[in-house]
């Protein structure tokens, strides 16, 4: 069964996602203009606990990796038609 992809306008937030591992899915954009970029929705608790890991500055990731994911997310938002 198909569930709704996680959406976050976010690019920071995204970046961590897919260092985190999360799955990306796509970046669209919206009718206003801005970037929505779509993950698949690991579940209520997991996305919850990396919501609150990154919001909380408790998230460990690379920090290259990260540099480096905000760098590609940008370029996305700006390739997207």
């Amino acid at each position: 069964m198909p569930t709704t992809p996680y959406r976050t306008k976010d690019l920071y937030f995204s970046a961590y996602l897919r260092v985190a591992g999360v799955p990306f899915l796509e970046a669209v954009r919206q009718d206003d203009g801005k970037v929505v970029f779509l993950f698949e929705d690991l579940g209520v608790p997991a996305m919850r606990d990396l919501k609150r890991g990154y919001f909380s500055d408790s998230a460990k990731v690379p920090a290259m990796s990260f540099v480096q994911m905000i760098r590609a997310m940008k370029s996305l938002t700006y390739s997207t038609p």
